[in-house]
């Protein structure tokens, strides 16, 4: 039995659009698809494209089938996969005797001698050179203190790892800099196994080894930086500041959860104050530079604790921009240390509401947590997470009197959530009163198939009485969602409205879909969107997408076929012949539709 897990056609049809999917229909067909190899998760394989070269496919898919990344080395900047990704999976789909199965790189590598793999290293490092500086920093000799414990772990490995996945990141990013792509890889991301790290060691209740590592990360991810463009990193460092935001979150709390004696803090701050100087988006350090030189003695924060403070909160003047993430931070460290009392001060003087709120259910105080929620939340999403707290305090009855009430906030659209937590809810504890309500709440923020489905089942008898009520709804909300909605007409067999919808939404991904479903009873008006597709794409003259029309055209001519109309098709590929007789790609093309 292949170890593949289990894909549907279905599945891959859904990450592409019309024209990628049936280009990658085409390659599959046609044996584009080359070298397809399955190891432990990841599938890749070798597709030949327009250039002389071969492009080629990376994927990984979980047990379940889902497909988690998906990387093809062709320049396609449209939606969904491309067809060289979609014509891949294909072959995994429908040909999977193609796919040769072996083993993952650790498994290959077990087993085999110091002198096997050292040769390895060398044949890989004469055959690609740039390799030659990942591996030197990956084998510098970690810098260990004195005393240090293995607990505390191999601080120069973590570096050389950093600085050996900057060079990498920056190297795949220079490529997207120099063709002025709109994305490219962040050199941030090379941090991200120091945060991982440094998070465990958190949760483990060791702040200082924490800070160890954030330290040892921080001086390789400058070092690493420092070897790169100095264009390219200040024009990097916009898209990089989101992403070091976590890094700098992590420092604050690391930093706040340590104990510090003044020495240390003052020691602390001289490192971060040099740090935001050399480092790429330095700025972000000034939260946790902020926390260390406030500490947890900072009188206005004090104050604030003991429940005595003003609209300034804990600030003695005005409050940074990161006032909000630092907050967060120390909200976590009070409430993992059992000071719920001062966190709820603190939350409410710094205007966390949110957490406010759940911190009072959180220490029985639910009653007068869901009135002052009443008063204060006008998001159906904050709504909707107090709500989740209390029923899992089990306030069952004030958590759906909170959640009925935040059904009356906001927009229709942002209802969706709470209106679907609510009716699911509520059915599964008896509460009938209120899942028709949040059933019908549901439909209108969210028309989907599945909520229109849910209210017609749970209806019932009742469903032909309110039939009209749930489509009125539908047709209110068509803009929103026209493809769920198209979707909708052809369960109920409504055609026209789905055609007429589909016509006014072309963008909407069911025109294929639609076409169809109703070209049997409708092939006059199913033909011609079929034809109005290929006439698009042939009267433009790209010729790059004559495949793409010719299944249009395909498309439509079975319908005429099995309409009984053969002479009109005739007549319509003979002026299409006409029409594009000077087209020398496009000509043969069609005359393969006479067969």
């Amino acid at each position: 039995m292949l170890p593949f897990p289990p894909l549907s056609e279905e599945t891959v049809r859904q990450r592409a659009t019309v024209t990628s999917w049936q280009r990658g229909v085409n390659y599959f067909e046609s044996g584009a698809v080359s070298n397809a190899v399955w190891r432990e998760g990841t599938l890749t394989a070798q597709v030949e494209g327009s250039q002389f070269e071969p492009y080629h496919v990376r994927m990984r898919l979980d047990e379940q089938g889902n497909i988690r990344e998906a990387f093809c080395s062709c320049p396609y900047e449209g939606g969904g996969d491309c067809k060289h990704i979609i014509a891949t999976l294909l072959v995994l789909i429908h040909r999977p005797e193609e796919v040769s199965v072996r083993p993952g790189l650790r498994t290959l590598l077990e087993g085999h001698s110091r002198e096997q793999l050292l040769a390895l290293l060398l044949f890989l490092a004469e055959r690609h050179p740039h390799i030659v500086e990942t591996i030197e920093d990956f084998v510098a000799p970690p810098a260990v203190s004195a005393g240090e414990s293995p607990a505390e772990m191999d601080l120069g490995r973590l570096q050389a790892q950093i600085k050996a996945a900057v060079r990498e990141i920056g190297r795949n990013a220079y490529a997207a800099y120099e063709e002025a792509y709109e994305e490219w890889p962040l050199i941030s991301e090379a941090l991200n196994p120091a945060i991982e790290q440094a998070v465990s060691f958190l949760e483990q209740g060791e702040p200082r080894t924490a800070l160890l590592v954030l330290e040892a990360a921080t001086n390789a991810w400058i070092e690493g930086c420092g070897r790169l463009d100095p264009d390219f990193l200040e024009d990097s460092a916009a898209m990089e500041e989101t992403n070091l935001m976590d890094f700098a979150e992590i420092w604050t709390e690391a930093l706040l959860s340590a104990d510090l004696s003044a020495k240390e803090r003052r020691v602390w701050e001289g490192k971060l104050e040099a740090w935001m100087e050399t480092m790429i988006s330095g700025d972000v350090l000034a939260m946790p530079l902020t926390a260390v030189r406030q500490g947890w003695d900072y009188p206005p924060l004090v104050a604030a604790m003991q429940g005595d403070f003003d609209q300034r909160g804990a600030w003695e003047g005005e409050a940074p921009d990161f006032a909000d993430e630092l907050a967060q931070v120390r909200l976590r460290i009070l409430k993992a240390c059992g000071r719920y009392e001062e966190a709820i001060n603190l939350a409410e003087a710094e205007g966390q509401i949110p957490s406010y709120l759940q911190l009072l259910v959180e220490v029985g105080r639910s009653e007068q947590a869901v009135r002052e929620a009443c008063q204060m939340l006008q998001n159906p999403d904050e709504v909707l997470t107090l709500a989740k707290a209390l029923l899992e305090h089990g306030e069952t009855d004030l958590s759906f009197e909170l959640a009925a009430h935040g059904l009356t906030l906001g927009e229709t659209h942002r209802r969706a959530s709470l209106a679907e937590w609510l009716r699911d809810q509520a059915e599964s504890h008896g509460r009938h009163d209120l899942v028709r309500q949040a059933a019908w709440e549901a439909l209108k923020a969210r028309p989907t198939v599945e909520n229109y489905r849910w209210l017609k089942s749970h209806l019932g008898e009742a469903w032909e009485t309110h039939r009209l009520q749930a489509l009125e709804i539908l047709a209110g909300r068509s803009s929103y969602a026209p493809g769920e909605i198209t979707e909708i007409y052809l369960l109920e067999q409504m055609y026209p409205q789905a055609m007429a919808l589909v016509e006014q939404h072309p963008w909407s991904g069911k025109l294929e879909k639609v076409i169809q479903t109703v070209g049997d009873e409708f092939p006059d008006w199913a033909f011609s969107q079929c034809y109005r597709q290929a006439a698009n794409i042939m009267d433009s003259g790209r010729s790059g997408h004559y495949d793409v029309a010719i299944a249009w055209l395909r498309q439509g001519r079975d319908i005429l076929l099995r309409a009984g109309q053969a002479e009109r098709w005739q007549a319509v590929l003979q002026e299409l012949l006409y029409m594009h007789q000077r087209k020398y790609k496009l000509r043969p093309m069609l005359e393969a539709l006479r067969r």
